[in-house]
């Protein structure tokens, strides 16, 4: 699998509303054994379940989200990637993403800074 279409399925899952489809993104793009980090989660969470089940707890606490990828850049089989996470009309923050590939394409290990949080 290509590495910018690995990091399109996992951020597509991330905006899929239907929890069979965003199972089925995470399976072609998430590494098994997958780890991803960021800082509500700095120890890491392992695996298709655990990064679905956090999915969900986000996409509730946050209805509307959207994500929006800005920019990606691949640099010796790793990605950094910039998004947008809005809700409705309002950007609700900004972050990065550091990805790291498994050998078989798919995400192994995935950190996210959030960059700005915009205050109101």
């Amino acid at each position: 699998m290509e590495l910018l279409e690995a990091f399109s399925l996992y951020a597509a899952a991330w905006d899929e509303s239907d929890a069979s489809r965003r199972r089925q993104l995470l399976g072609k793009s998430w590494s098994d054994a997958g780890i991803y980090v960021d800082a509500d989660n700095p120890d890491g969470l392992v695996g298709h379940d655990a990064l679905l089940d956090y999915i969900v707890s986000v996409r509730q606490e946050m209805p509307g989200l959207a994500i929006v990828t800005t920019s990606v850049r691949e640099l010796g089989g790793r990605l950094w990637a910039t998004w947008t996470a809005r809700q409705g009309d309002r950007e609700a923050f900004v972050g990065t993403d550091f990805v790291e590939f498994a050998a078989d394409g798919r995400i192994g290990h995935l950190t996210n800074f959030y960059d700005e949080i915009p205050e109101g």
